[in-house]
């Protein structure tokens, strides 16, 4: 049983794929979530340092996994399906998929500034191909990706292209309207302005 739906979702995702490499595995807590389900034949668990890498050793002992000590994907030698980049920030994030390999697809979920990440993906020769928000304790919003074109608008980039016609993402919208509502009062005119902005995007007006 995984320990959280954060890690039971992202480990969904993977049906379809034989070969998964996960960036910055950790506990390898998704990859072992998949092989207990018998969703994934093999994995690369990859890490930036040893430690996470020993405990993921642990909990994939049982499993074909291979284990590379990698930033990002410099190291990564070994041909995989999917690639899961998760549990980071949006600018690290776009720092590891200025070399990823193209031909692939990917399962991103950036813990801040999901407007950034977006933009960097269409510039970068992405598409959006879906989307979903989970919530355990926070929202997480999950994005999928592989090599193709999107253009995307101002509300495109807050909203998500595919999340924004989802019903579960309106809560997840309502409580970005509240902290905005929140420091509105004390933002200068300029802040108040951009502000103002954004509460109607997630307003969806």
């Amino acid at each position: 049983m995984a320990r959280n739906k954060r890690i039971k979702f992202l480990s969904e995702l993977t049906q379809g794929y034989d070969c998964v490499l996960d960036i910055g595995t950790d506990h390898g807590l998704v990859l072992l979530e998949a092989f207990k389900n018998g969703y994934i034949k093999s994995a690369i668990a990859s890490d930036l340092r040893e430690e996470p890498l020993k405990s993921a050793k642990k909990s994939l002992n049982h499993y074909p996994v291979e284990f590379v000590i990698s930033d990002g994907f410099k190291n990564i030698q070994s041909d995989f399906d999917l690639g899961i980049i998760a549990g980071m920030g949006a600018y690290l994030i776009k720092d590891i998929l200025k070399y990823a390999p193209m031909d692939k697809t990917y399962i991103l979920q950036a813990n801040d500034n999901h407007e950034i990440l977006r933009e960097f993906l269409a510039k970068q020769g992405f598409e959006i191909v879906d989307e979903h928000i989970i919530h355990d304790k926070f929202y997480y919003v999950i994005m999928i990706i592989k090599k193709g074109h999107m253009k995307l608008s101002e509300a495109d980039l807050y909203l998500g292209p595919k999340l924004k016609y989802k019903k579960e993402a309106k809560p997840f919208y309502d409580q970005k309207i509240k902290q905005f509502q929140k420091i509105y009062p004390k933002a200068d005119d300029a802040r108040q302005q951009a502000l103002s902005k954004l509460i109607k995007i997630y307003q969806m007006e």
